[in-house]
């Protein structure tokens, strides 16, 4: 059952991939009937699929596949033009096999009861019949069960009356042409099967080869005209044995055998010349025959994707031990400068830091599928669509090589269907309306996709009627979705976002098309499912241009880092349309909302603390800085307190128990190592939403300014592990009338810190435990203590101790002995007195 089950698994596999080529292709094929090659493309695949059901027993498959191709052979042998009339029911076969598949994938066998055959074999049957020009006269249907027996004996400049088994090695394959080439290759195939079975191919004796020593032939030694007539005396054998009902041990052993064999061509004796025919094609032709489906196993192999998600995994780990790296040593360079072993050491950090990158991308473009698997199914939409409607619609399709990681492209098929049916029904005018504006009858639509830094951009546009932003207000205050003020506040690029809200439509009616608001809402959500952005720009009459901008990856992502008092937080940089340097007075409040006023746009505007409700440590300073984010249709602006700078980062899931926590995607470990929030772009608009109707942003900034009037209200901390120089502090400053505190080390400083609001303090240098410089440089690892005033107070006087104390955060420097006014100034000066 294993090997039946695996000759299952790739049968299935090959036939989705075909089939989804084929509808594609039948598209084409309509906008040009008279493409040979095209249409001997599309009767292979069904003759393949035909032959592979059959071999696999699955007869409803079989049966609908060959009353198919029937129809496409008629065609390709021009006693019969593809309608569209006639592709209607091609299409609706192509559909009916896509079902009976999806069955057979699900139950493991083709009866598919819900998929009825029936009507549409009786539309080809009728077609064939029917439609046959009487110029051409159809074999005897005895003989047509056997491909290639009614061929026209003249094709191009080959008689093939002419042509014999014995003789067929005299043609020169290479200067045929394709159609010449299909037409001798299934005359040979005829010719073969009428004959006797040769009992002697090269050096192999067929009636020497049983299925009991089947498994001693080295099939790698083979020839290909060897290796096919070995298989084809396999399946010869084992279908004789299973007419003759051998024991069950015996039915084992002869099933395991030819299966292995099968597995690269599972067609059943007459089905394995047409296979070996493409091998042909490609070998002996080396012509570019598009995607011979014979020769795909050959060139991939299959890896199961939970494999691939190990090994980014895997690869996200290496990056952040490679930023750890790199960080150690910038600090090593920083604190050895000018020694010789520096340059040797970024050398290896270098080339480590090259090879990791090489490697993430290398592995990255293992999952990297091509968007071209999401933009096949849009011609046959396209066309339904507009046969549908009563339109003349021509779809352009770009790009479709440009490449995605499998996860977004799985993700991204739905929104682009709404967007394609939204430009068919809504942006492309009847043809009578058209001619009557003086464009072409026939509407285009432009679906293409290119990169753009880290992201891609798939964009669609259409030559219809466009958007009327004032219609668009107009249905968005009847619907209740905005109110008049709102509308009248609304530049034309936010009414063309109303598209995007639940329940909107411009529909006169509805429809099996449009009507009911739901489609755009679809685009909105899937794209904040992928961090992407959505851009529209429309001009009443002349189109409109829709654009889809989402990262290539989800797994390891460039991020901006930014601090939000003293918590630090990575923003997708995809999310990030831009930042911006404002001052307080930018801010507006409408109807008791904060905005910014961005050259066109108004924004909405909310500070990060008090979206994560931070506590409020640090005064604002002169300039706010403003991360620009966008998801969707989304824009806002995001007040932080610092910018630290651009990072690649890899997500890391935050566990079970920290799942879950609104605004928060993950955690990433920096080159520090130190773990940083990843922002949820799509939750922290929700928050932020929230937020903003309740919390005005001046106020929130004035919340953190804390006023200090007389001296009473400031805090000096004096460390010093000498009692007498404390207390000599003390007497100097009790003057000043500032409250003191004091700590004997730098240890038992840190402590105090944490538990008191100190605006200065007075630190000696040598102390047990932990030395003045020493604390110096942690304090200053807090952005809260950035600008707290550190002064030195000590006996050591040497020029490199005053620059060591600069170096650690120091800002005054005293040495001991000093006169208690010089004491008492400085300290006034840093407070502020």
């Amino acid at each position: 059952m294993d090997e039946i089950q695996e000759l299952l698994e790739d049968f299935l596999i090959e036939a989705f991939e075909m089939i989804e080529e084929m509808d594609q292709d039948l598209v084409e094929l309509e906008n040009s009937p008279d493409d040979l090659e095209l249409l001997n493309k599309i009767f292979r695949v069904a003759h393949t699929i035909k032959g592979s059901g059959s071999f696999l027993n699955f007869d409803k498959l079989t049966r609908l596949t060959h009353h198919m191709e029937a129809v496409l052979d008629k065609a390709r042998k021009s006693e019969l033009t593809i309608t569209p009339e006639i592709m209607d029911v091609i299409l609706e076969s192509v559909d009916a096999m896509k079902g009976i598949l999806e069955y057979i994938r699900d139950n493991g066998d083709d009866s598919a009861p819900n998929i009825d055959i029936e009507p549409i074999v009786v539309k080809l049957d009728a077609i064939v019949n029917g439609n046959a020009p009487s110029a051409a006269q159809e074999a005897p249907k005895e003989e047509s069960k056997s491909e290639g027996s009614d061929k026209p004996r003249i094709v191009g400049s080959i008689n093939l009356d002419e042509i014999t088994l014995d003789n067929a090695d005299e043609i020169d394959l290479d200067s045929l042409s394709p159609e010449e080439l299909d037409a001798v290759l299934e005359h040979l195939v005829e010719l073969r099967n009428k004959s006797e079975k040769p009992k002697k191919v090269g050096n192999i004796n067929l009636d020497e080869i049983t299925l009991e020593n089947a498994d001693e032939i080295d099939l790698d030694s083979l020839t290909p005209e060897e290796a096919d007539a070995v298989l084809e005396h396999l399946v010869e054998l084992r279908n004789k044995s299973e007419n003759e009902e051998p024991s069950k041990e015996e039915k084992k052993e002869e099933k395991k055998e030819p299966k292995e064999e099968k597995t690269p061509q599972p067609e059943t004796k007459k089905e394995v010349a047409p296979a070996k025919k493409q091998e042909l094609t490609k070998e002996q032709k080396k012509k570019e025959v598009k995607k011979a489906i014979s020769s795909v196993a050959e060139q991939t192999i299959r890896v199961d994707v939970k494999r691939l998600d190990q090994l980014m995994n895997l690869i996200g780990e290496l990056v952040l031990a490679k930023n750890r790296l790199i960080k150690i040593y910038n600090d090593v360079e920083e604190r050895y400068e000018g020694e010789k072993f520096l340059e040797e050491l970024n050398q290896v950090v270098s080339s480590i830091s090259i090879v990791t990158t090489d490697l993430q991308i290398a592995v990255m473009k293992t999952r990297m599928l091509p968007i071209g698997k999401v933009f096949n199914k849009f011609p046959r939409l396209v066309r339904d669509l507009s046969r549908e409607l009563g339109k003349k619609v021509k779809l352009i399709i770009e790009g479709e090589d440009t490449e995605l990681d499998k996860s977004i492209i799985e993700e991204i098929g739905d929104p682009l269907v709404h967007m394609i049916r939204n430009s068919v029904d809504h942006g492309i005018e009847p043809p009578e309306e058209r001619v009557k504006l003086g464009k072409p009858e026939e509407g285009t639509v432009w679906l293409r996709a290119y990169n753009e830094g880290n992201m891609i951009v798939i964009e669609i546009k259409d030559d219809g009627k466009g958007m009327d932003p004032e219609m668009l207000k107009r249905k968005a205050i009847e619907k209740g979705i905005i109110t008049e003020s709102e509308a009248a506040n609304m530049s034309d690029k936010e009414a063309f976002m109303l598209i995007f809200k639940p329940g909107f439509s411009t529909a006169a009616k509805v429809t099996s098309v449009s009507g009911r608001g739901v489609g755009m809402d679809v685009v909105k959500t899937n794209i904040e499912k992928l961090n992407g952005i959505i851009e529209v720009d429309s001009a009443p009459g002349k189109g409109s241009t829709f654009k889809l901008k989402i990262p290539l990856t989800l797994a390891i992502i460039q991020a901006l880092l930014v601090a939000s008092q003293e918590d630090l937080f990575a923003v997708p940089l995809s999310n990030v349309i831009e930042t911006v340097r404002i001052v307080e007075e930018d801010i507006y409040t409408i109807e008791g909302k904060s905005v910014l006023k961005l050259r066109e746009e108004v924004l909405p505007l909310v500070n990060m603390a008090d979206i994560f409700e931070i506590e409020k440590v640090l005064e604002p300073e002169k300039y706010l800085y403003v991360v620009i984010l966008g998801l969707g249709a989304t824009k806002i602006g995001l007040i932080v307190d610092r910018f630290i700078g651009q990072e690649e980062i890899v997500i890391k899931s935050l566990g079970e128990f920290l799942k879950g926590i609104p605004g928060i995607a993950g955690a990433t470990i920096r080159g520090d190592g130190r773990v940083t929030l990843i922002i949820d772009v799509g939750s922290l608009m929700r928050l932020a939403k929230e937020t903003h109707n309740k919390k005005i942003v001046t106020e929130s900034l004035n919340e953190a300014k804390k006023k200090k009037e007389k001296p009473e209200d400031y805090t000096v901390m004096l460390v010093d592990d000498s009692a007498m120089d404390r207390k000599i502090m003390r007497n100097a400053l009790e003057e000043l009338g500032v409250k003191l505190i004091e700590a004997k080390d730098g240890l038992e400083a840190l402590q105090a810190l944490k538990s008191n609001e100190v605006d200065a303090m007075l630190i000696d240098i040598e102390m047990p435990r932990m030395d003045g410089y020493t604390l110096a440089q942690e304090i200053r690892k807090y952005n809260k203590y950035r600008k707290l005033p550190l002064i030195a107070v000590t006996s050591r006087t040497t020029k490199a101790d005053r620059v060591r104390g600069v170096e650690v955060g120091m800002n005054e420097y005293i040495t001991k002995p000093y006169t208690t006014e010089y004491l008492q100034n400085v300290v006034r000066r840093n407070l502020g007195l």
